[in-house]
């Protein structure tokens, strides 16, 4: 979209809005299950499926796990986004993919009704994404307002997805970031190890910028925001990451060769 440009296309904003709809009737017919795991796997799915149509297809979309070099993992993550051209799954089951954390672009843990808990676990599981080394590095936050970007590192966008919050309507934003707050404190942590939460119905909080948008007059027009967020966010990250050395996933290869003598 070019810079200046005072309202987005009126046809690219369509396709989202659909997009988002049918995130809405997907939601509503995960309903009809009982159990709450497969209510909250069908929502997941259906927001995967959305990613895969629309993102490019260079980039992976899996439910799974992201490994490193030390064998630090990540646990399982309802959404990875990693770069599918520089490193396939390293296993790849009927439901879940194990990728190297060199691939891995963004995560996106999908919620049902958004609770404090639910927030407590996310911190939670964001630390253990920050506790892997990429490139034997580490994944850094967003740069905040006036500081300089920490060079030499990687940034991973950790996503939380919600379809409902069990929150009221009512000043909804500072309510939710007050519980954002509550999660970051009970993991000794800070707000920024979550990037963007999202709720489908209500809009969407930046917790680095302290800073928050709800729908208002569109229920639907916040998603379209949502997404360029996430496009962007991988446009430039991509860029920025070097080749990867699968040795650095193998024990000391530089041990354990023989020299050997040419045939005379």
């Amino acid at each position: 979209m070019p810079r200046g440009s005072t309202r987005p296309s009126v046809i690219f904003t369509a396709v989202l809005d659909a997009a988002a709809r049918q995130l809405h009737i997907a939601s509503s017919e995960a309903a009809a299950f009982r159990h709450t795991g497969i209510r909250g796997d069908e929502r997941a799915a259906a927001l995967a499926s959305f990613l895969r149509r629309h993102l490019p297809s260079n980039l992976g979309v899996a439910k799974g796990e992201a490994i490193d070099f030390l064998d630090r993992r990540t646990g399982q993550l309802d959404i990875l986004i990693y770069d599918a051209d520089m490193a396939a799954p390293i296993s790849t089951q009927s439901e879940n993919v194990l990728i190297p954390a060199e691939s891995l672009l963004a995560v996106i843990e999908v919620k049902t009704t958004l609770t404090q808990n639910d927030l407590n676990g996310c911190y939670m599981a964001s630390r253990k994404v920050r506790a892997i080394r990429p490139f034997k590095q580490s994944f850094v936050a967003a740069r905040e307002e006036g500081r300089p970007a920490e060079d030499g590192n990687f940034r991973c966008m950790y996503i939380v997805f919600s379809y409902e919050t069990n929150l009221s309507a009512e000043d909804w934003l500072n309510k939710e970031f007050k519980r954002l707050e509550l999660a970051a404190t009970s993991v000794k942590g800070k707000l920024n190890l979550i990037d963007v939460v999202y709720v489908l119905n209500r809009g969407m909080i930046r917790p680095a910028k302290n800073a928050g948008k709800t729908n208002d007059k569109d229920e639907l027009n916040m998603f379209l925001e949502f997404y360029l967020h996430l496009v962007n966010f991988l446009r430039r990250e991509m860029p920025r990451r070097p080749a990867m050395d699968w040795q650095a996933y193998s024990s000391k290869t530089s041990r354990g060769w023989l020299p050997l003598a040419a045939p005379e």
